[in-house]
């Protein structure tokens, strides 16, 4: 293979490698799915105050939004929306963000059942959703 070739195919590899990696994140219709479960959770919550009123679907990149936070890698491991008088239910859809480390919901008015979606948050170490009116069972696998 001469250099030139060698070049274009190191140029291909590295096109392929970044289009994969790119749309890994991406939904098929080209939506972050981070973005789609935040949007989900927000839409499931009355948010009196407006403190989620920068989340919007348009956004491929949540990190600049309220309340998220994002490791260096700009992947959502962190929500936090402690004390903001939200109410509706916890949306399944938490469990679609998979470097989640830690969710803070506590003192609010969030009702229903705890999402057993949130069971795949395998990452997760910080769970506090106390001071609200949730129901039913606590997912099993959170209480070990």
């Amino acid at each position: 293979m001469t250099m030139r070739g060698a070049k274009a195919a190191l140029c291909f590899m590295a096109f392929l490698w970044s289009w994969t990696y790119g749309n890994g994140l991406l939904s098929p219709k080209g939506v972050n799915f981070e973005v789609q479960a935040l949007m989900d959770i927000k839409e499931s919550l009355v948010d009196p105050h407006g403190v989620l009123d920068n989340w919007d679907d348009d956004s491929v990149d949540p990190c600049s939004w309220t309340m998220v936070t994002c490791s260096p890698e700009s992947l959502v491991i962190g929500l936090g929306t402690p004390s903001q008088s939200l109410s509706g239910t916890l949306s399944p859809s938490i469990g679609n963000l998979t470097n989640l480390q830690i969710v803070l919901l506590q003192n609010n008015n969030i009702t229903g059942a705890i999402p057993r979606d949130i069971e795949r948050l395998s990452k997760l170490h910080t769970l506090d959703i106390s001071n609200n009116f949730f129901t039913g069972e606590f997912p099993p696998l959170l209480a070990t």
